[in-house]
């Protein structure tokens, strides 16, 4: 082992408890040190296992540069509305120490990206190298174990998908993600990680390819109602802030990830996105 063992994760919500959870694991296996959790105040965030919850005002340089001291790698897992903090994040812990900067990527590509949801990313990446901060991205695609009874309900029998359905895309579940990121920030070393990008895959399918699966498991037929990409973009430009509308163009458009790094987790065996799909 050569790289990272103090982390503070930021937030434990959506992908950020399954992070917290595994670097758990691994700090039970020997290979983490110190996991820290760091949350607003007044939030309820709890922790299983043995993790330092510390609440703190965002908008306190000191109390954030005080929480950070010790940490090596920060892992941000915070939502869209709270992009904005990770710059003061990032600059309070590089008074305190810190090595690395993981922003909330967890998503599609994002380099490069000036406008919208993908635009206010990218931002941060800016931010980051503006502040002298070493960072690492991870690109993951949908989260395999979510997407299907929030974003696209197959279950229901009734769904809606941008484009015809045949695109295929990238998809990596939260507990495949936080394997990975565990894994490599605690075992490649620390020249190997710094301002660098890794896109993993743990299923590329499109959702033609998903919905005939279900439909071969379960006996059950999916009602599909395609939505063209011209109407996808006239959602957006009449409400720039529709997410649902820019999730559906980006998945009928960008395709699956065309250069992965799986190989620096030789063992890593990401469970197919099908498996996902309630079936109930």
């Amino acid at each position: 082992m050569s790289g990272y063992t103090n982390f503070a994760v930021v937030g434990a919500g959506a992908i950020g408890k399954y992070i917290v959870q595994q670097l758990l694991k691994d700090k039970a296996a020997g290979t983490v040190k110190e996991v820290v959790v760091l949350s607003r105040e007044g939030s309820m965030t709890t922790v299983q296992g043995d993790a330092k919850v510390i609440h703190i005002d965002y908008s306190n340089h000191a109390s954030i540069k005080q929480a950070l001291a010790g940490v090596h790698v920060v892992i941000s897992t915070v939502a869209g509305a709270a992009l904005d903090v990770q710059g003061k994040i990032a600059a309070a812990g590089k008074e305190a120490g810190v090595e690395l900067f993981v922003p909330s990527e967890f998503g599609g590509v994002t380099e490069g990206e000036t406008e919208g949801w993908f635009g206010a990313k990218g931002n941060v990446q800016g931010q980051l190298k503006a502040l002298g901060v070493p960072y690492a991205l991870f690109y993951t695609g949908p989260f395999a174990d979510y997407i299907w009874t929030s974003y696209v309900d197959i279950p229901s029998g009734k769904v809606s998908v941008g484009g015809d359905g045949n695109k295929q895309i990238t998809f990596t579940s939260r507990t495949d993600i936080a394997r990975y990121v565990s894994y490599v920030l605690t075992h490649l070393p620390a020249e190997q990680l710094k301002n660098r990008a890794f896109t993993i895959a743990g299923d590329n399918k499109s959702f033609n390819e998903i919905f005939k699966g279900y439909e071969e498991k379960t006996g059950k037929k999916v009602d599909v109602t395609y939505i063209p990409v011209s109407e996808l973009d006239a959602k957006i430009a009449a409400n720039p802030k529709d997410f649902s509308a820019f999730l559906q163009k980006y998945w009928a458009t960008a395709g699956p990830f065309q250069r992965t790094d799986n190989h620096l987790y030789p063992d890593w065996n990401p469970t197919p996105a099908i498996d996902y799909v309630p079936v109930a």
